[in-house]
Parts: C-alpha cells; sequence; structure tokens
C-alpha cells in the first residue's frame, strides 16, 4: 500500500487590529507574513512540497497560502473552501477526503482548534500547533476517499517557525 503524505498546517499569525474586519476577513499581521514563507521554504528543505493544498476560504488562511506558494516551484494545485473555515476534525477529513485527487502529497491550511484537533487524533497523543506550525504525516490509503481517524499514520515531523533559525 503506499504511503502519502499529509502536511496540518495552522494559519500563520493573523492582524486583530482592525475591529471593523470580520473574523473571517482578517489578515495577517507582520510575524505572520514573515513566518508563512520561512515555513514553506522549510517544508521545501525536507521535500515536502504538496501537489494539492486544501485552504480555508479566510483571509489570513489564502494569505498564509499566497506568501507560501511564491516559494514553491511549480505551484501545488490550490482549493480555497468553506469548509474548512473553522472546521472540526471531521469535517477536514471530509474535504480531504473529496477534495484531494490522487495527489501524493497534500496540504491542509486550516484553523484551530480543529486542524490541532485532528493533528492529535491522527498522531494518538497530544498536540500543540502554534500559528504557522505544520505537522507532517505519512499515511498507509491507497486512496483520500478512505482516510480516516483510524488510519494507519505515522508522525514525522512538526515544525513551528520560531524553532527555525534564520539565514
Amino acid at each position: 500500500m503506499p504511503i502519502r503524505t499529509l502536511i496540518l498546517m495552522r494559519h500563520a499569525k493573523s492582524d486583530w487590529a482592525d475591529e471593523s474586519l470580520s473574523d473571517h476577513e482578517r489578515p495577517l499581521n507582520k510575524r505572520g507574513r514573515r513566518d508563512a514563507p520561512r515555513m514553506a521554504k522549510w517544508l521545501s528543505d525536507q521535500n515536502l512540497r504538496p501537489d494539492v493544498v486544501l485552504c480555508s476560504s479566510a483571509a489570513r488562511t489564502c494569505e498564509t497560502f499566497d506568501l507560501m506558494s511564491a516559494i514553491w516551484s511549480p505551484k501545488p494545485q490550490v482549493s480555497m473552501t468553506d469548509s474548512l473555515y473553522l472546521a472540526a476534525p471531521e469535517q477536514i477529513l471530509r474535504t480531504i477526503r473529496s477534495d484531494s485527487m490522487d495527489a501524493s502529497c497534500v496540504m491542509v491550511l486550516a484553523h484551530n482548534p480543529g486542524i490541532t484537533s485532528l493533528a492529535a487524533q491522527l498522531a494518538g497523543q497530544p498536540m500543540e500547533m502554534a500559528t504557522a506550525a505544520a505537522t507532517v504525516f505519512g499515511v498507509k490509503v491507497d486512496d483520500w476517499g478512505k482516510l480516516g481517524v483510524d488510519t494507519d499514520a505515522t508522525l514525522i515531523q512538526t515544525m513551528r517557525p520560531k524553532t527555525l533559525k534564520d539565514d
């Protein structure tokens, strides 16, 4: 059975300064705009460039993706979807099952608490995902449509921007 790669990532740090914006409309702050490309470079350095990115439609996740995809060549296919906005783990799994196509490496770019909760369920251990943190799993599925919390998943690595050294 093939091992596919699943990257679960929380959006980069958002800006709360403009109180007139809805939660869905909040952009990234300065730190978020710095951290997103750093995490993209780290993923590339680990040979973990996704084929498909499933991204929440919120402004902060879309901006995180835009900053990351500028680092990657070729750019991954992206699906911006309302179904990942503040989604619970089961909804995230449903989106992966329906939207991942035949990709060997899928990244989900979404929000807490759902993204951290799903990472913890797949890892079988408590997890903390700071903003812009990524958790990488090897999953034994021949078809993303079969992915579930009981899928044989191996936690490969987790990274957060604070851990990365500046070049």
